[in-house]
């Protein structure tokens, strides 16, 4: 067999190589430049998507907080109807942190009554409240907030409006006639360059009557600002449309809407007078797209925007190709010509390393693939003539004695912050299902462990019961006395429930003056006299000196686990509750 030196095993194969892969990469450089032009492309259209849809989903947000916020504060104390004033304060403080929030307002549905809290779009002139029930039933006036009254001085430059009636407009319309959250027409706010959007919600009894309809709105001046506030490449695009195409907002500076003649008109994709977005209505379809104007190329993509309650919009971004293709190109010619630079320098060299890294290289190559830090370390101080070869071996000898060390530690390490995760992990459960001003379990602590409860006693065929209690006129004591006395009765009543119950019995604030008791194989005969000692302990050491507090109680107790879920005993003993309010407070039913 003729052999071969080192040299040329080197050199020829490197000189090969060099030219082989010089021809690939010249080649795989212009059939691919396209490909990469586009993920450039794609990559900057991705980043101004996320950033338009993060400022719209936050932007919109408190359209729906404020929706259910309402609704169910609403559903849980229907008796707030009987005094709008307070919900006029109430929708005013809300409305504070939201400069762009224009209304929050409620329509009673039995006679029409009308309560908002009203601002301008832009969120520069006074915030005020407005009632049609003040001076005379319908007459809508605009009124100062009073921080103690809540309705204050009516406001004489604003308009009165006779015979309102909020039962007729679209708002409580659209939310009677879809009996469910519904989201109102995008228009422009009447007197102010910009549009509006709003959601309303009904508000429904225990019976499914219908109390009243509560809406919010919000003025879309401020997106359309945004985006024009983006720092965008040259001959770029972006903007957000309903699904048919109408404009919410755009980066160009032109109107979203037109009035003439007094007759208003949204301003859609379709009729802009923008020609490259007018080519953009033709393709609305969630994607990428291309689009060509007057010669002149563009890579389209459309994003769908998913709000609350079935709402969708579109995100649509467009970037010349020009942008893109000329960078790639000029990068591309400077790649091949370093690329060849390179490839070359490797074959001149080769020739010169040849002689130095055969014996070197193999006793590495040995040590490295015994699969042991032991061989590695053996190598010899003096490994080889060339300075590379020899810190490589210097190197690997040195990387095998911290690896020796960083093993033998590792195990500890881990097994010390696992155990430090696992501590945090609880204490970061327990701050999530406590609450703050009892101690007891909140709302959330209700949620998991009353579920895990009910499985428990299904699971053992033992008794499950569910208590809830209320503090009898608790608002009395808030507004005679202050929210902190109310405070400190609060904690009071859940130390003396705790001091009643089992040490296995979960007891949770469940609302504002609420408790949930949950309670699993304890007899119907036991309960009912820890109940009554509860209302005997109020009753012999009272809590507050300046008035008595009592406890009403609904109590629901199965011997047995029927085919009953959670939300139905929920139901069950809150209706028990609400009978035991009813009929003179002080009592459990059951």
């Amino acid at each position: 067999m003729k052999l071969v030196s080192l040299r040329g095993l080197i050199v020829i194969p490197f000189v090969l190589l060099a030219a082989l892969a010089g021809t690939t990469i010249y080649l795989f450089s212009n059939v691919t430049l396209s490909n990469v032009s586009d993920n450039v492309g794609l990559h900057y259209i991705r980043e101004v998507e996320n950033r338009v849809n993060d400022r719209v989903t936050a932007f919109m947000a408190p359209l729906s907080i404020l929706a259910e916020l309402n609704r169910d504060a609403i559903t849980h104390h229907p008796e707030w109807l009987d005094n709008l004033d307070l919900l006029a304060g109430r929708f005013y403080e809300q409305a504070i942190p939201y400069p762009y929030v224009t209304f929050i307002s409620l329509a009673t549905a039995a006679d029409g009554r009308y309560v908002n809290s009203t601002r301008a779009p832009f969120g520069t002139t006074s915030h005020h409240v407005a009632t049609n029930y003040t001076s005379r039933p319908g007459q809508l006036e605009a009124f100062e907030y009073d921080p103690i009254h809540y309705v204050g001085r009516r406001i004489e430059s604003e308009p009165v409006y006779e015979n309102y009636d909020p039962r007729t407009r679209p708002f409580y319309l659209d939310a009677v006639r879809k009996g469910d959250t519904a989201w109102s027409r995008i228009t422009p706010y009447y007197g102010y360059q910009s549009l509006g959007v709003g959601l309303s919600v009904p508000i429904y009894d225990t019976d499914r009557q219908l109390l009243a309809v509560m809406a919010t709105s919000v003025a879309l001046v401020a997106l359309d600002s945004y985006l024009q506030s983006i720092e965008l490449v040259d001959g770029a695009f972006v903007f957000l449309a309903e699904p048919n195409g109408d404009l919410i907002a755009a980066s160009s500076n032109d109107p979203l809407y037109t009035n003439v003649d007094g007759v208003v008109q949204r301003v859609s994709l379709v009729s802009h007078q923008n020609p490259i977005l007018r080519e953009a209505a033709q393709q609305l379809e969630p994607g990428i797209h291309r689009i060509e104007v007057a010669g002149e190329r563009y890579l389209y993509n459309i994003r769908p925007i998913e709000l609350p309650y079935g709402q969708t919009w579109l995100i649509g971004v467009m970037i010349p190709d020009a942008y893109y293709q000329n960078m790639l190109s000029d990068f591309s010619e400077g790649l091949l010509v370093m690329v060849a630079m390179i490839f070359i320098s490797i074959a001149l060299v080769g020739s010169l390393i040849a002689r130095f890294i055969g014996v070197p290289i193999m006793r590495l190559n040995n040590a490295v693939n015994a699969d042991s830090l032991r061989q590695i370390g053996a190598l010899p101080n003096s490994l080889s003539h060339v300075r590379e070869i020899h810190s490589l071996g210097q190197g690997l000898k040195g990387m095998a004695s911290e690896l020796s060390d960083i093993l033998q530690n590792l195990e500890q390490k881990v097994a010390q912050r696992t155990s430090q995760l696992k501590d945090e992990n609880e204490v970061l459960l327990e701050q999530s299902t406590t609450d703050e001003l009892t101690g007891l379990y909140n709302r959330r602590g209700f949620n998991v462990l009353s579920e895990q409860a009910l499985q428990r006693a299904e699971h053992d065929h033992e008794s499950f019961a569910l208590v809830l209690c209320d503090i009898d006129h608790f608002k009395h004591v808030n507004d005679s006395l202050g929210h902190s006395v109310g405070d400190k009765a609060l904690h009071a009543v859940a130390k003396v429930l705790k001091g009643h119950f089992r040490s296995q019995d979960m007891i949770a604030r469940y609302g504002g003056e609420e408790f949930m008791l949950v309670l699993v194989g304890i007899s119907q005969q036991e309960l009912m006299e820890r109940l009554q000692n509860v209302r005997q302990t109020l009753s012999n050491k009272p809590i507050l000196q300046e008035m008595p507090i009592t406890l009403s109680f609904g109590m629901t107790y199965l011997a047995s686990i029927q085919d009953m879920s959670l939300a139905d005993l929920i139901h069950d003993v809150d209706s028990k509750l609400y009978q035991a309010k009813n009929t003179g407070r002080d009592k459990i039913i059951f």
